[in-house]
C-alpha cells in the first residue's frame, strides 16, 4: 500500500539511513504511524504540534509497505507494526508542494 508519514525535516538524515523506526515513536504504541494522501495537511500540522517547529519544516514521506504489515486505527490512520526500511520510502513531499493549489494557474477552469 502507498501511504505517507509526516516528520520534521531534521529527522530526514536519520530516516534516510535507518528508515522509520517503531522505537522512535513518542506515542503510547511503539509503531510507525502512516496516513492516506487526503490526510497529509492534517498530518503536517499534527507533526508540528507533537514535535514542535514550523509547518514549513515538515516533510511528508511516501512509503510503500505490504498490507499485512498494517493495522487501521479508529481515527482512520494506519500504523505499521514493523520498522519501515529506507528502501520502502519511494517519495518526498515538501510543505511547498502540499500548500500548492491543485488548480493549475495556466489552465482555464472547467465548468
Amino acid at each position: 500500500m502507498l501511504l505517507r508519514h509526516a516528520t520534521p525535516r531534521k529527522n530526514q538524515p536519520s530516516i534516510d539511513e535507518l528508515g522509520l523506526l517503531c522505537s522512535k515513536s513518542q506515542g503510547r504504541r511503539k509503531v510507525v504511524w502512516l496516513h492516506t494522501r487526503n490526510k497529509s495537511a492534517w498530518a503536517a500540522i499534527h507533526s508540528v504540534r507533537r514535535h514542535g517547529g514550523r509547518v514549513e519544516n515538515v516533510v511528508v514521506l511516501e512509503v510503500c509497505v505490504p498490507r499485512r504489515w498494517l493495522r487501521r486505527s479508529k481515527r482512520g490512520l494506519w500504523y505499521c507494526l514493523f520498522d519501515v526500511p529506507p528502501g520502502r520510502i519511494c517519495g518526498r513531499i515538501t510543505f511547498a508542494a502540499l500548500a500548492r493549489s491543485p488548480v493549475d494557474d495556466g489552465a482555464p477552469l472547467a465548468c
